[in-house]
């Protein structure tokens, strides 16, 4: 069994990967959450171009089926099926299961805090009956304002569009796992890409939601993966001895 204390604090589970590779500093992941953000109010003016009555039908019907199967990535069920697949493929790794999983639902979870208080029309809204989309003059409309009154005239999912939580779901678990397997950071973040485009291609979010989305991700996932603040008490709990629960192997 390894032991867990020969580890630098805050550092993946991974005794292939150098610590130095593998640890990415806060200001750098940052840095992410910085340019995304100004990237969401970039494309706000254009968030209505993204759609047209052609919009589907201009992706292949394959890359269409990827992108929408991608949606896992960034659902609660998703991230419960990887906290499993570490438990049985990765018994030594199991210690770090519990900041994946903070890495992924954190952000969720401030993402939705943020959308009982800010109201924006989800784009799916605007569909009229012959399935195409009729948007208002400015996409200023499509905002009912902090705490608006206007709330009781929509379905509560229908105004959840600021910002996007599976876009922050998947970026935080794609966060959290490359802290994990840094070698396949690559892998996670083009699932949390795909599952981001879904956002937009099913018309649940518009593009400046899925920026901000993945933007709250990046900022408050990294956090976790330093050693300071929930970072350093978990790296506590990863350090510590093997007990009982880490001996379990799987048959």
């Amino acid at each position: 069994m390894r032991d867990y204390e020969t580890m630098t604090s805050a550092q993946p589970l991974n005794r292939n990967d150098q610590p130095e590779d593998a640890h990415v500093p806060a200001k750098r992941i940052w840095l992410h959450a910085l340019w995304l953000t100004g990237l969401g109010f970039i494309l706000l003016p254009y968030d209505f171009s993204f759609y047209g009555h052609q919009f589907e039908d201009s992706i292949p019907g394959d890359l269409t089926r990827v992108i929408t199967l991608s949606e896992i990535f960034a659902h609660g069920f998703g991230v419960f099926l990887t906290a499993i697949a570490i438990w049985v493929l990765a018994a030594s790794h199991r210690r770090a299961i519990p900041r994946v999983v903070i890495c992924a639902l954190w952000p969720a979870i401030s993402v939705h805090l943020l959308k009982l208080l800010f109201a924006r029309r989800r784009p799916l809204t605007y569909l009229q009956a012959d399935g195409n989309p009729r948007f208002p003059e400015t996409v200023d409309s499509t905002w009912l304002g902090f705490l608006s009154d206007e709330r009781v005239n929509f379905p509560t999912y229908a105004i959840q569009s600021f910002p996007s939580a599976h876009t922050a779901t998947a970026w935080g678990l794609a966060i959290g796992l490359a802290w994990l397997f840094p070698r396949g950071r690559w892998l996670f973040f083009s699932l949390a890409f795909l599952a981001s485009i879904q956002r937009i291609t099913s018309m649940s979010h518009w593009p400046s939601d899925v920026c901000w989305g993945a933007a709250i991700a990046f900022l408050m996932a990294g956090a976790v993966t330093q050693n300071w603040g929930i970072g350093y008490q978990l790296s506590k709990f990863e350090t510590k001895k093997a007990t009982d629960l880490d001996s379990i192997t799987t048959v």
